[in-house]
């Protein structure tokens, strides 16, 4: 029997050596990935990032707003984190990371908004956080909102068991993270693709998202920036004309923006109908600015936070 036993605690301890090592290789590739979203991800635990503005909102900020135009415009240091098909939660969950790691608090946030920012996120591209959840704070920020168990945060390779696919993809080379075109600069990743108007044409009308507990994560997010002394201001990124047409009560998402905004003096920098909106040379779809409009389009914009006095001062 103690013989039988001494054969079982070794095997398991063999096979928990093999995970654990497993693990170890895994997480290591992710984390020396310069592509988004996991660029971000590692600049936050291993650089200091050390932004007087730092950019935040959906792909729309990421694809958008180009921290290298803003640094040189302004003489300032800057950096993205915006996340691809996340809405505010997420949004928020990233900050509160990011200013656990980051020494330096940042001067200035520009959070992009848009109709879809008041929404909850629905999982897409949840791997983003799998590589770090031996961070615990991490773990808790996001363990009900993505459905982490506590075995994804302590059992070797438990938390990788649902992405073999992209593992094998991601370490042979082949995956969307690793190609070329996604690698990030300071968060920011923009695109050359060309206009493609077919989603736009199967939507007949837009509706803007309302979740009350969206609304209540941004109103709590603006207090803590208040309480920190951070100015905040929403960026509303060009939009192409023929989408911001379909959408339904434009004038009832500008002032629910507006109501949010107005108690803690959070200025809205408006660029729905600039002329950029009106050209889809500018634009790959209907919401994205190609790499030639986020390039004009951040130009505009350190200009006006130039012109308005938001430039933090070094």
């Amino acid at each position: 029997m103690k013989k039988f036993l001494s054969m079982l605690l070794l095997f398991f301890g063999l096979l928990g050596l093999l995970a654990w090592g497993m693990d170890f290789l895994i997480t290591r590739q992710f984390k020396k990935m310069e592509a988004s979203p996991f660029a971000n991800w590692n600049d936050i635990y291993n650089t200091d990032i050390n932004a007087d503005i730092l950019i935040m909102g959906s792909s729309r900020a990421y694809v958008q707003f180009n921290p290298r135009i803003l640094d040189s415009a302004l003489h300032i240091s800057s950096y993205n984190l915006g996340m691809d098909g996340r809405a505010v939660e997420s949004q928020v969950i990233k900050y509160h990371v990011y200013r656990r790691e980051q020494k330096k608090k940042p001067q200035l946030i520009l959070f992009e908004v848009y109709q879809g920012t008041m929404d909850v996120s629905n999982g897409y591209q949840r791997i983003q956080f799998v590589p770090y959840l031996n961070d615990a704070y991490l773990w808790r920020q996001t363990h009900k909102l993505e459905d982490f168990s506590w075995a994804d945060a302590v059992i070797p390779c438990w938390r990788y068991r649902n992405y073999i696919q992209e593992i094998k993809e991601v370490i042979g080379g082949t995956s969307f993270y690793c190609q070329p075109e996604q690698k990030a600069y300071k968060g920011f990743c923009d695109s050359d693709k060309p206009w493609d108007g077919s989603m736009l044409a199967r939507i007949d009308t837009i509706i803007y998202s309302r979740e009350p507990e969206a609304v209540a994560e941004v109103v709590h997010f603006l207090e803590e920036c208040q309480q920190e002394q951070i100015q905040v201001a929403f960026v509303v990124a060009p939009y192409y004309i023929g989408a911001t047409r379909k959408i339904e009560d434009l004038d009832g998402w500008y002032g629910m923006m507006s109501a949010i905004a107005k108690p803690f003096d959070v200025p809205i920098l408006d660029y729905t109908y600039d002329s950029l909106s009106y050209d889809t040379a500018y634009f790959y779809n209907a919401s994205h600015l190609n790499r030639v409009g986020a390039a004009l389009f951040t130009q505009k914009l350190a200009h006006d936070l130039d012109s308005l006095g938001l430039v933090p001062k070094r």
